[in-house]
C-alpha cells in the first residue's frame, strides 16, 4: 500500500489512502474532524481506550489522542466501529452487528488501516472502562424539530440553525462566522480548520464580512460546526433551544 497523501504536522497526522479507500487522522487534541461515517478511537497513552462512531463520539473520558478513520463510501462507520470493537476487546457478541454480506467487504476495507494502526504501536488498554452503551448512542431527526430554532453562540459565532430534515441543516441569514482560524503550534492549518474553510469556500456566495447574507443549507450538525467555528466541540451540545435544552438531548437515542 502506497498513501496518495501524507500529511505530518506537530500536533496532526494525515493519511489518505489511494482509490478513495479512506483516510486516518491522529490528532493530539479534540479539535477532531467529526465527519460523517466516521469511526474515532480515543488513546491514552498510546493504548486505545474507547471505538466509536461520529454519532456517539464523547471526549470526556480522559485520553491524550485521538484517531479517526473515514472509510470509503460503501462501508458504514457502525459495522466498522463493531469490528474494530471485536478487534480490539470491546465487545461481547462477536459478529452479531456486522450482516453475513457485510463482513468480508469491511474486513478488507480495515486491512489497510489494521496495518497503521499496527505499525504504528497502537493496542487496546487493558484498563480500558468503556461503556457498551456508549457506541450504541446516536441522534435521530424528528419531525416535530423541523420547525424548532436551536441557537448557537460560541467561539465567536452566533447563528439560528433548523434540522429541517434527516440529511439537512438550515442556518438562517445574518448568522456569525466565527473570525479567529485556529491554527497548530507551528502556524499550520489544521485538519479541521482546511475543511472548515473549504465548507466557507463551497458557501462564499452567501458570506460577507464574516455574516451569512442568505440562509445555508448543509448536511449534517459537524458541517454547520466546520462552517461556523471550524469545529473543535461536540455541536450537538453548542445548538440550544430557547429553553436551553440541547440538541443531543432532544434527539438522542441510546448511551
Amino acid at each position: 500500500m502506497r498513501a496518495e497523501l501524507v500529511i505530518l504536522e506537530e500536533e496532526e497526522l494525515l493519511f489518505k489512502l489511494p482509490n478513495e479507500q479512506g483516510l486516518m487522522q491522529i490528532a493530539d487534541h479534540d479539535r477532531v474532524t467529526q465527519l460523517e461515517n466516521t469511526v474515532f478511537f480515543l488513546v491514552k497513552n498510546n493504548s486505545i481506550i474507547a471505538i466509536m462512531t461520529d454519532a456517539s463520539l464523547d471526549v470526556t473520558q480522559s485520553h491524550d489522542r485521538i484517531i479517526s478513520i473515514k472509510p470509503s463510501w460503501e462501508i458504514q462507520a457502525p459495522y466498522l466501529a463493531h469490528y474494530y470493537q471485536e478487534k480490539f476487546g470491546f465487545s461481547k457478541k462477536a459478529g452479531e452487528s456486522i450482516p453475513g454480506e457485510q463482513r468480508e467487504l469491511v474486513a478488507a476495507c480495515a486491512k489497510n488501516f489494521d496495518l497503521l494502526l499496527d505499525k504504528l504501536g497502537y493496542v487496546k488498554s487493558p484498563h480500558s472502562l468503556q461503556s457498551e452503551k456508549k457506541t450504541k448512542a446516536r441522534h435521530q431527526w424528528k419531525k416535530e424539530l423541523k420547525d424548532r430554532p436551536f441557537y448557537l453562540d460560541y467561539q465567536g459565532s452566533k447563528a439560528t440553525v433548523y434540522w429541517q430534515k434527516r440529511n439537512e441543516m438550515r442556518i438562517e441569514k445574518g448568522a456569525k462566522l466565527a473570525e479567529e482560524v485556529p491554527y497548530n503550534k507551528d502556524g499550520s492549518l489544521g485538519f479541521s480548520a482546511r475543511l472548515g474553510e473549504k465548507i466557507r469556500q463551497d458557501h462564499q456566495e452567501a458570506i460577507k464580512n464574516h455574516y451569512t447574507i442568505e440562509e445555508v443549507i448543509l448536511k449534517s450538525v459537524n458541517e454547520v460546526g466546520l462552517f461556523l467555528y471550524y469545529g473543535g466541540t461536540n455541536g450537538w451540545l453548542q445548538l440550544k433551544d430557547q429553553a436551553g435544552q440541547t440538541l443531543h438531548e432532544l434527539t438522542v437515542v441510546g448511551g
